[in-house]
């Protein structure tokens, strides 16, 4: 966790950063608010999730949000730098944070699984609302699931700016070669 804080000092010292991120928080917190408790409402997301808003879905919010406030300006910064973006991890949190209240309550899940009973009917029974009912028990650890895999996203996005500022050279221009050696440095890390 140690390159989080002086990957965000960068970043955020440059003029259009924090208005990314400000922009990318107020979207992200409306987006987990409407979102995370659609398993009270049947997998309708919108306004009509606010009133099943309660603190732990606003804490849950909160924080996924913040995190994806420092994510995506990360990310623009290392996309404008011409450094690798790791994008799998922080997609990998957005989709669990999104996929487990709409897959616990709404007909996504059963009718994803009509489909697959139709190919392999042997595979139908109680699957589906054995898979609904443990996503409804566990929803608070599938949201702290994604929260460290976003968690994990800016670490290695925050890695990937360190190794860009250390291939800064004289002038302040970076070198083809420099930036190769970054990148390959921090996959095989």
């Amino acid at each position: 966790m140690k390159p989080i804080i002086p990957a965000i000092k960068t970043v955020f010292a440059l003029r259009p950063y924090p208005l990314i991120g400000g922009i990318s928080f107020a979207g992200f917190l409306a987006f987990y608010l409407f979102t995370l408790p659609s398993s009270f409402t049947g997998g309708r997301i919108g306004l009509v999730a606010l009133r099943y808003l309660d603190v732990r879905l606003s804490v849950f919010s909160l924080v996924m949000a913040a995190l994806m406030a420092l994510i995506v300006p990360f990310a623009v910064y290392l996309y404008r730098q011409g450094l690798g973006v790791s994008k799998a991890s922080a997609t990998g949190g957005v989709a669990v944070g999104l996929l487990t209240p709409i897959l616990c309550c709404s007909p996504v899940l059963p009718i994803a699984i009509s489909f697959v009973a139709g190919a392999f009917p042997s595979l139908v029974g109680s699957f589906g609302w054995g898979l609904q009912g443990f996503i409804a028990t566990h929803q608070s650890e599938l949201f702290l699931a994604a929260i460290a895999l976003l968690v994990f996203a800016l670490y290695q996005n925050a890695r990937r700016v360190q190794a860009g500022v250390a291939c800064i050279g004289i002038r302040g221009t970076r070198s083809i070669a420099g930036r190769k050696r970054s990148a390959d440095s921090l996959d095989n890390a």
